[in-house]
């Protein structure tokens, strides 16, 4: 990764502090705006803007007509106008911007009529008191079109764990970018992420194996997209405790010459109180991470286990 390189993540604007909410306000993240924007590049979109509505504008909202409750469209609050045709014909135009791009993952507001990917207000027309819950249009378009592109909202983005998990795939994506197309390329990335996938799914990490060891020159294209998609699959599949201490067992192995009865018994209880939950993940893989060095274990070394993302976001620190 060149240093002057950074993953793109393309951003609901008004988490950024833009002015472009339909009372012409923000929701800005500062978060977002103060630290994760020291490591990422955050390129700022807006389905709304996009769609020439303006901002101020008239509020927007989610309905479905009588009958259609799966066939959600979007209307003008007060005035009643269809917007979904121009809404769908700009998300057209807006992803084949994103194809071009190439982002590396995608924040999105939450409960936002285009934005939200769940717990979205919509109503049946005519009946404004019969609500039910919907993903906005613009998230929808984008999990039908870009479903192995890591995305999540700003609601989800508070909790500890998925906003880890988020930036880990993000910085996995802008990482599979790289990856030259040849053989030993592909094996090296996959050898280096053996660990982190083996934390979401040690049965998709075998078939994730099965791919690259299969991959041939004649068919590198194929096995890099089969690839690309079911890697990304597997990261959104959430990491546990009980995961993570069947994962770091598979570490002891590469120690079992170094370390003593004493010392092992003293590492199986500490993988134990985080089966348990009693003691964070941050601290025993702090620990692995030390005695990766202190033996020279070359193999878990170059793993991006223990260094997914820059440390200095601190995502670590709470789980």
């Amino acid at each position: 990764m060149e240093a002057n390189q950074k993953p793109k993540i393309a951003i609901s604007s008004c988490l950024l502090g833009n002015l472009v909410r339909y009372d012409k306000n923000h929701c800005k993240d500062n978060w977002i705006v103060n630290e994760l924007s020291k490591y990422v590049e955050l390129v700022p979109i807006c389905p709304e803007m996009r769609m020439g509505l303006g901002a101020p504008r008239e509020e927007i909202h989610l309905y479905h007509r009588p009958g259609e409750k799966d066939k959600v469209r979007l209307k003008k609050k007060f005035d009643g106008q269809d917007l979904t045709r121009l809404a769908e014909e700009t998300y057209a135009m807006m992803n084949e911007d994103i194809r071009e791009v190439e982002y590396d993952g995608m924040i999105l507001t939450k409960k936002s009529p285009s934005c939200g990917i769940d717990r979205v207000k919509t109503i049946e027309e005519g009946r404004p008191d019969k609500v039910t819950w919907s993903t906005g249009l613009f998230a929808k378009n984008i999990l039908e079109n870009f479903p192995s592109l890591p995305i999540i909202d700003s609601g989800r983005l508070l909790n500890k764990d998925l906003r880890e998990n988020f930036l880990k795939s993000v910085f996995a994506h802008f990482r599979f970018k790289q990856v030259e197309k040849n053989l030993s390329s592909f094996q090296d990335f996959h050898k280096r992420y053996k660990y982190i996938l083996m934390d979401h799914s040690p049965s998709s990490l075998k078939s994730l194996g099965q791919i690259v060891a299969n991959a041939s020159l004649e068919t590198i294209d194929r096995d890099f997209n089969k690839y690309y998609k079911l890697f990304f699959k597997t990261m959104s599949t959430p990491s546990t405790s009980q995961k993570r201490c069947n994962t770091l067992q598979h570490f002891m192995g590469y120690f079992k010459k170094h370390i003593d009865t004493d010392e092992k018994k003293e590492i199986l209880i500490l993988l134990e109180d985080l089966r348990k939950d009693i003691i964070k993940y941050s601290v025993i893989l702090k620990y692995f991470d030390l005695l990766t060095k202190k033996y020279k274990v070359n193999y878990l070394d170059i793993q991006y286990y223990f260094s997914p993302y820059p440390k200095e976001l601190k995502l670590l620190k709470d789980i």
